[in-house]
């Protein structure tokens, strides 16, 4: 009997989807208590035949279905919950490895009825690139800084499993939100049903960081766009970045007196690159949510924010 749907939205994935799929495959909970279900989202390359020629091999089940009308990982995650037999909907990313024992701990964390939203722990996976290693050093991701939200805490779907019951009261995520929707629908639930939160710090999945600036770039500026959506429709504060000036000054700062001093210790084998560009890599994520707030103020909110319900 299927318990668990475990839901990964995926997009032009054809070249690293099998990653996920051998970590599925190498999970501890009873295959006949699982399915996993891979939701093609209008992808470009041949994600869908590689997910069901892969699949054939695995001793799981798993699904591929499409959605195909609407870009966007909610959406992909909304066609997922329809699609799904259990009553436990856990999600992760296609960019996500979960350990062995992952899904079993998720399940067996909604152990009271009045359990309805678990959420797990998410780690850097070992990454080589400048770029990976500040992400992990700077805790990217990690879920106790969403618990700490000062309007509510809220889990990221990168890890993290609702019960079905919780879609049905307070309904799916907004299909065509491009960010923010983990926080809407954690929110959503509390505001409107009596489910309590748990964190499962031991239910893991490693997390592949953004390997180049440009991710970076698209990871932080969608932060920014987020805290201003989250503003429109919930009146949290939006933490505001600095003026221009600013960045001006610090990366001046950085140039002439950080610098040469790091790079002399760098030399003599007493600092690391990250101990290098640690300054002007902040500096930079910064600017990137500056971005993306600006963007989104003059933007405004997406059309058609509806919330759909599960029958």
């Amino acid at each position: 009997m299927i318990l668990l749907s475990v839901i990964v939205p995926a997009y032009n994935n054809e070249n690293d989807i099998s990653i996920i799929l051998d970590a599925f495959s190498k999970q501890t909970l009873d295959a006949d208590q699982v399915e996993y279900i891979i939701v093609n989202n209008n992808s470009k390359d041949n994600t869908k035949g590689v997910v069901n020629e892969y699949a054939k091999n695995l001793p799981i089940t798993v699904r591929c279905v499409d959605e195909n009308n609407i870009q966007s990982s909610y959406a992909a995650r909304n066609a997922g919950i329809r699609a799904a037999k259990g009553n436990i909907l856990l999600f992760t990313d296609s960019d996500c490895v979960p350990e062995p024992e992952w899904a079993a701990r998720m399940l067996d964390a909604f152990d009271r009825p009045e359990i309805g939203i678990v959420g797990g722990a998410i780690q850097a996976s070992h990454g080589d690139s400048l770029v990976e290693r500040f992400s992990s050093e700077a805790n990217v991701l990690s879920q106790e800084h969403s618990l700490k939200n000062p309007y509510l805490p809220f889990f990221q779907t990168a890890n993290v499993a609702y019960r079905r019951e919780a879609f049905q009261k307070a309904g799916l995520f907004r299909s065509r939100l491009k960010t923010g929707g983990d926080a809407d629908m954690c929110w959503r639930v509390q505001k409107s049903t009596d489910f309590e939160l748990r964190y499962c710090a031991e239910a893991k999945v490693l997390h592949r960081h953004r390997t180049t600036l440009a991710g970076l770039n698209e990871q932080f500026s969608r932060y920014g766009r987020s805290s201003v959506y989250l503003n429109r429709l919930y009146g949290t504060e939006i933490q505001p970045e600095p003026r221009t000036q600013y960045f001006i000054r610090k990366g001046v700062s950085w140039a002439f007196l950080h610098l040469p001093i790091t790079l002399a210790k760098r030399l003599a084998g007493q600092a690391t690159n990250i101990d290098l560009f640690r300054e002007p890599l902040r500096l930079y994520i910064r600017w990137c949510r500056k971005t993306g707030i600006s963007s989104a103020e003059t933007a405004g909110l997406p059309k058609e924010l509806d919330i759909e319900y599960l029958g």
